[in-house]
């Protein structure tokens, strides 16, 4: 009888183990949720065009854009704007990223931003607007233009895209 209880013990510590085993493994169940659609488009090598009396005057080119839910905003990656007067090449913008407003076609640089003119002018600052309408660039930090023979530091400037007339704050010039 020793023999059958001994039996009975192990079978009932068996069956409690095995229950114990398996009541610990927790099933978890798996929910898919459906994502909301997208609010925003994004283009792989963005590229816009603005002309004026069917002249060019600027051109942007980005490897890619976001354009926000309302269609009124592209936040671009790595763009290069052309500026041009009259259909003629004026400057070049490069910055990091930058926002256009696709109504206005003004445009903030975000992060350093760079200008190089037809006339080897070359600009450099941080986060600079372009106001389309009144063709202005201005900034409220830094900035250094390098002209050939002098090289020009201030603070908050505002100049055209041909960078003839420049306004600079705090300026002081180095000759070269």
């Amino acid at each position: 009888m020793n023999f059958y209880k001994k039996r009975f013990i192990l079978c009932i510590s068996g069956f409690f183990s095995i229950f114990l085993f398996l009541g610990g493994c927790k099933s978890e169940k798996i929910v898919i949720e459906e994502m909301p659609p997208m609010s925003e488009r994004t283009i792989e090598k963005f590229t816009i065009t603005q002309t004026k009396d069917g002249k060019l005057k600027m051109i942007i080119e980005a490897e890619s854009a976001v354009i926000d839910e309302k269609g009124s905003i592209a936040h671009l990656k790595f763009p290069i704007v052309k500026f041009y007067d009259k259909g003629s090449y004026v400057s070049t913008l490069i910055t990091e990223s930058a926002d256009i407003n696709l109504e206005t076609y003004d445009v903030e640089g975000i992060g350093k931003c760079v200008i190089d003119t037809a006339n080897n002018e070359h600009l450099q600052t941080t986060d600079l607007m372009y106001n389309a309408k009144k063709n202005l660039i201005y900034s409220d930090n830094n900035v250094k233009i390098k002209k050939p023979g002098q090289t020009i530091y201030g603070t908050r400037f505002d100049a055209d895209t041909k960078l003839e007339t420049v306004t600079i704050k705090n300026q002081r010039t180095v000759l070269d």
